[in-house]
Order: C-alpha cells, then sequence, then structure tokens
C-alpha cells in the first residue's frame, strides 16, 4: 500500500492531488509504515511458529500410523507424544481392528487437525486486520480527495492484477 502511495505520488498525473503530499503528511505515512512493517514481522514469526506446529513430527507419526491401519497392518509400535490429546490418539490408532474403529479413529484425527489448523487460521485473521489497519492509517493521513484518488489507484491496481492473473492463466493452459 504504501508502494501505492509512492507510485502515485511520483508517476501521478499532475492534476493529481497525491502528488502533493504535505511534508506533514509524509512524516505520518513514514511513521505508520515503519509501525507496520513490525507488526507484519511479529505476524510473520508467529505464521513461521505455526506451520512448525503444523508440519510437527508428532502429526506426521499420526498420519503414517492411520495409513499402516487402514491399510490393514499390524500396529505394535511404541510412539513417543509429548502432547496428551495426540498420545491419546496414537493410543487409539494402535488399538484399531475394525472399519468401524478406523471411522472413529478417522474422526478423532480431524478434531486433531482442527486443533492444529486453529493457529493459522488465527494467523491469517490478525493479517486481514493488519491489512484493515494498514487501509484506514494512510486513510487517516490524506485528504479527502487524495482519498478518493487512492482508492481509485487501489481499484484499477486490483483489476490490472486480475486482468494479468486471467491472460497467465489461459497461457498456461
Amino acid at each position: 500500500m504504501f508502494k501505492l502511495v509512492n507510485s502515485m505520488r511520483t508517476n501521478g498525473v499532475s492534476s493529481s492531488s497525491l502528488v502533493e503530499l504535505t511534508q506533514e503528511q509524509m512524516r505520518k505515512i513514514e511513521a505508520l509504515r515503519v509501525k507496520i512493517m513490525l507488526e507484519e514481522e511479529k505476524v510473520e514469526r508467529e505464521m513461521e511458529r505455526q506451520q512448525v506446529i503444523v508440519v510437527d513430527r508428532k502429526m506426521a507419526e499420526l498420519v503414517r500410523l492411520v495409513i499402516r491401519v487402514k491399510n490393514g497392518e499390524e500396529v505394535r509400535q511404541q510412539v513417543i507424544v509429548a502432547d496428551k490429546k495426540m498420545a491419546e490418539l496414537v493410543r487409539s490408532v494402535v488399538r484399531v481392528k475394525n472399519r468401524e474403529e478406523v471411522r472413529k479413529v478417522e474422526g478423532l484425527v480431524q478434531v486433531a487437525l482442527k486443533g492444529v489448523m486453529a493457529g493459522p487460521e488465527k494467523v491469517m485473521k490478525a493479517v486481514d486486520c493488519l491489512r484493515l489497519r494498514t487501509l484506514k492509517g494512510v486513510l487517516g493521513v490524506l485528504s479527502p480527495l487524495q482519498c478518493v484518488e487512492f482508492l481509485i489507484g487501489i481499484g484499477m491496481l486490483q483489476i490490472l492484477l486480475r486482468q494479468w492473473g486471467k491472460k497467465r492463466v489461459c497461457t498456461i493452459n
């Protein structure tokens, strides 16, 4: 968003009010950019942490056990699992004997996956909130006329990106 403001300011039409940002507006936009950048870094670190949780060794072991049980293999291995819920789930998988129990275990796996996926979902919501705060922050610095021109610029950019994406899909297919 900050690059769009700068691009519209430096490459804009001479009649554009974004070309005429005051020093105060520039200072506020720069301060907002720094603040948002720090918040983005926090969200990125949390997303990295959540991605590690998703691909955690415990989940991989659980998936392997479920596959082995579905294939009818007898599973008699001891799995080291730190999480209590995951440990119970693994014990259930090891005890599975018939189709009905397999379905029950699949349900437990789904519950475990929902728990694991709650973290990335929370991060995505935080990202959306950060985008909204960024937009509100930029619009709060601009005059009403500059806001209109900025929103038009965002709309035009989205249309151009969509058109580019459609052309790219057509050339790939």
